[in-house]
């Protein structure tokens, strides 16, 4: 079996205090918050925060003209701490840093 044909391994998420009250406010579902950290469309380090930022685009966002999640969170490795997460829109991705749009 080659490297490309072994499973992707899932990462543990742990979310925060603030991120899961943010979640509950924004109506963001774990099942989004973990679709965002293992497959995002796009990463980006914040070096000025010390963390990243990752964003995806929902199936079904609870506003239509906010169809990206974004999570911000801690290091990636097997382990991701999720501070926060928010939805937006092309115009608020640029604004926080995302190329990949």
């Amino acid at each position: 079996m080659l490297n490309s044909e072994l499973p992707a391994r899932k990462i543990r998420i742990i979310l925060t205090k603030h991120c899961k009250d943010r979640a509950f406010e924004r109506y963001v579902t774990t099942r989004e918050i973990s679709k965002v950290i293992n497959n995002p469309v796009q990463t980006i380090s914040d070096d000025e925060r010390q963390n990243y930022k990752s964003y995806g685009k929902s199936e079904n966002p609870p506003y239509k003209d906010q169809p990206y999640l974004v999570a911000i969170h801690d290091k990636i490795n097997t382990s991701v701490k999720v501070i926060t997460v928010m939805w937006t829109d092309k115009g608020g991705l640029k604004i926080i840093g995302f190329n990949k749009i």
